[in-house]
């Protein structure tokens, strides 16, 4: 690590004119809440009316970076939500054309989690809920369906105004800066969700439920995408006779991975495994480079083509999904490593975008819809959360066809239920020798293979040497497939809108951006489109909630690590009382005379909930790796402040030894484990602990251990006794 830090370090020369730093690359980090400030909307991605959220898990939030060299500016922006709206996307450019920005150069991306707030598009298309059995008694539910709401006035304002401000935050923050891009892989994370479709690449033809990741002709690798990017930013501060010190503001970085670990009966706010990615990644980022303290970094961590691409398959549960992130992150930190070897003060910043209309018009391989139109398989949802309809029926529609192919829209089995744009946006942004090509939904892993070179095609010779997929970017047209895979009719099929050749017409017209960024023309002239759907950012704010709570559930007097404290309170309906962009509930320390605060739900490790009564209810669940001390939860409302009585954590019991073998250098050892985590669990346990034994516990070939014989390195004994042979 330190040798990255050390390499190419730079020295300013002594008396160097302000003039001499003109051309160079100038960058700022900046962050937001976007959680709602109140409970009660559908979880968009999932979009259920049965299916609200009541709590949260982790904060929402949007992470900005922006990159200055002279006039050319750009904001890179990862929102944990399920999709960008692209009227959204255009305020947001609005709120920030003070200082210097438009819509081209704010790159404003979702993570594609599925339990953020949905109800926020411009177009009402988008605001669809499933009715499903549980809301029979709702039938607006099912009114609504067919005949969706406008945006929500007040949620939408709010996320316009909040991601607007990471923004501004970022911008406030730019100081000289140098950057880089730096790569790895992440092979046995991810699977593909989607592998008969996938198989139909090979010209495989298998049924729905019988495709195997191994009939590929490159095995399972090559059904995913392994390809981890990142773009690492670093400030530069100057020391007198001294070379500048890098700070590192943290970085864009680029997996393809759905928002789908946290599962919707969890029923609660959620960034998924993107928020435990970014957290994690930037807390190592801080300490590996001893950031200082009121310096923000952080993980600009949108999603790539993840149109089939998921580790939701072998993993649940909010505890799964900070398994997933603490994988994503260690990747990401290993290629921010990576860059550390090649930093740049003076990387290349060039963009090309456009608004591109679908309008019938032809491709290579034929042509598209002048509207967006979904079938059948779209009805009853993916592998992951089979929808509403497939609960009452038992029978998915994925693979349903027509008899009669349509000359544009195939053997889709159309549902009229949408009603898409006629065009949409796309872009080729430029960062050093790498380049973000943006497509406005959510690309399958061969989208991403064919696009990534047809542009590193048009910039072949221009020192570009990588092309990132930046999925689900500036606008929301749902998936993106193959012509191949179109034909299954999937449910990824099925919810490509503008027919067979949707995914050519996008890849053509992103060479096309790259054709003009080679050549230095101009991009195409964007297509007029109103985009705001009569939506404004101007609803009201949110309701500031109670101005006093009163504790109900006070917490056990002790409590072992990795197990739950609970807390309960009544306050303001719905979650009102909740502050924005500060800490609502806290875990607190005493050390020595002074509470401090270790822990918050602004970070992985706790859940509440609310009702409509006022009612909350918080759990939180100590790591294995806190101290064993004395603790309290303080509650710091946007308007009153509640503190628990203090509380004991103690060291968990819960690990048991697993297996004993004699090591290399005679002595005896102990694997102590904890047991595998469940849905209920907000954390996963630690890995494995390699402990020695006492050579009084060794009796010829076994090993005897009384309860808490021997201890991880935190304190942690083993909670029964064990007797094993000695391997």
């Amino acid at each position: 690590m330190l040798g990255a830090l050390a390499t190419g370090v730079l020295v300013a020369p002594p008396g160097a004119a302000a003039a001499s730093t003109a051309g160079q690359l100038r960058a700022g980090a900046g962050q937001a809440d976007i959680t709602p400030p109140r409970t009660g909307y559908y979880l968009g991605g999932w979009t259920r009316a049965d299916r609200l959220a009541k709590g949260q898990s982790t904060r929402l939030y949007a992470n900005a970076l922006v990159l200055q060299r002279g006039e050319r500016k750009m904001a890179l922006v990862a929102v944990e939500l399920f999709s960008i709206a692209a009227g959204l996307q255009e305020d947001v450019a609005r709120e920030l054309a003070d200082l210097g920005y438009d819509q081209s150069s704010v790159l404003l991306a979702a993570s594609h989690t599925h339990s953020g707030p949905g109800g926020f598009s411009n177009n009402p298309t988008y605001n669809t809920a499933a009715p499903s059995a549980a809301t029979i008694t709702s039938p607006e539910t099912f009114v609504q369906f067919f005949s969706p709401l406008p945006a929500d006035r007040q949620l939408y304002t709010f996320l316009v105004k909040q991601i607007a401000a990471s923004i501004r935050r970022a911008d406030a923050d730019r100081g000289l800066a140098e950057a880089a891009w730096g790569h790895t892989r992440l092979t046995d994370l991810t699977d593909n969700r989607s592998i008969e479709a996938h198989l139909a690449n090979y010209g495989i033809d298998v049924p729905f439920g019988e495709g195997r990741a191994d009939m590929a002709p490159g095995g399972r690798l090559s059904t995913i995408d392994p390809t981890v990017d990142v773009l690492r930013v670093d400030k530069l501060r100057a020391r007198k006779g001294k070379p500048a010190r890098r700070i590192p503001i943290g970085a864009y970085s680029n997996f393809a991975d759905h928002g789908t670990v946290v599962k919707s009966e969890t029923e609660a706010y959620s960034g998924d495994h993107h928020a435990a990615a970014w957290r994690l990644f930037a807390d190592r980022v801080r300490k590996a480079a001893k950031v200082p303290r009121l310096q923000t970094v952080v993980n600009v961590y949108p999603n790539g083509a993840e149109g089939d691409q998921s580790a939701g398959l072998r993993r649940t549960g909010i505890a799964g999904a900070v398994e997933v992130g603490s994988r994503e992150a260690e990747a990401m930190f290993e290629a921010w490593r990576d860059a550390g070897k090649r930093m740049s003060r003076t990387p290349v910043l060039d963009l090309r975008w456009t608004r591109t209309c679908f309008c019938g018009r032809d491709t290579a391989t034929g042509p598209v819809d002048d509207e967006g139109v979904v079938g059948a398989g779209f009805l009853t949802g993916s592998e992951e959360g089979r929808g509403p309809l497939f609960e009452i029926t038992g029978i998915p529609l994925e693979g349903r066809t027509s008899p009669v192919e349509d000359p544009v829209q195939g053997r889709k089995l159309q549902v009229p239920v949408a009603s898409p744009p006629p065009a949409t946006v796309v872009g080729v942004y430029r960062i050093g020798d790498g380049v973000i090509a943006t497509i406005p939904g959510e690309p399958t892993k061969e989208v991403g293979v064919r696009v990534r070179k047809a542009v590193l095609a048009e910039l072949a010779g221009k020192g570009v040497e990588s092309v990132t997929i930046g999925g689900l970017a500036q606008d929301f047209i749902q998936y993106v497939t193959t012509p191949e895979e179109y034909g299954t009719q999937s449910y990824e099929g099925a919810s490509t809108l503008y027919g067979t050749n949707t995914a050519t017409f996008l890849q053509e017209r992103l060479a096309e951006l790259a054709r003009a960024m080679a050549t230095g023309g101009p991009a195409p002239m964007a297509f007029p489109l109103d985009t705001s759907f009569g939506v404004l950012p101007d609803g009201p704010a949110f309701d500031p909630g109670a101005d006093r709570g009163t504790i109900t559930t006070q917490p056990a007097a002790s409590v072992a690590r990795l197990e739950k404290v609970t807390l309960a309170w009544t306050g303001g309906v719905n979650g009102s009382d909740r502050p924005v962009d500060r800490a609502f509930v806290s875990a607190q320390r005493l050390v020595g005379k002074r509470w401090r605060t270790v822990d918050s739900d602004l970070a992985l490790a706790m859940l509440w909930r609310a009702d409509a009564a006022g009612r909350y209810t918080l759990e939180w669940q100590p790591a294995a790796t806190v101290p064993v001390d004395t603790y309290r939860l303080r509650v710091t409302a946007t308007r009153y402040e509640l503190v628990s009585r203090s509380f004991a954590v103690t060291a968990s019991t819960a690990a048991r030894v697993r297996a004993v073998r004699r090591a290399a250098d005679g002595s005896v050892r102990a694997t102590l484990a904890f047991p595998a985590y469940d849905a209920a669990d907000l954390i996963p346990p630690p890995p494995p602990a390699s402990v020695r034994v006492p050579a009084r516990y060794v009796r010829g070939g076994r090993v005897v251990l009384p309860a808490a014989a021997v201890h991880d390195r935190r304190g942690n004994p083993n909670g029964a006794p064990a007797s094993l042979p000695l391997g």
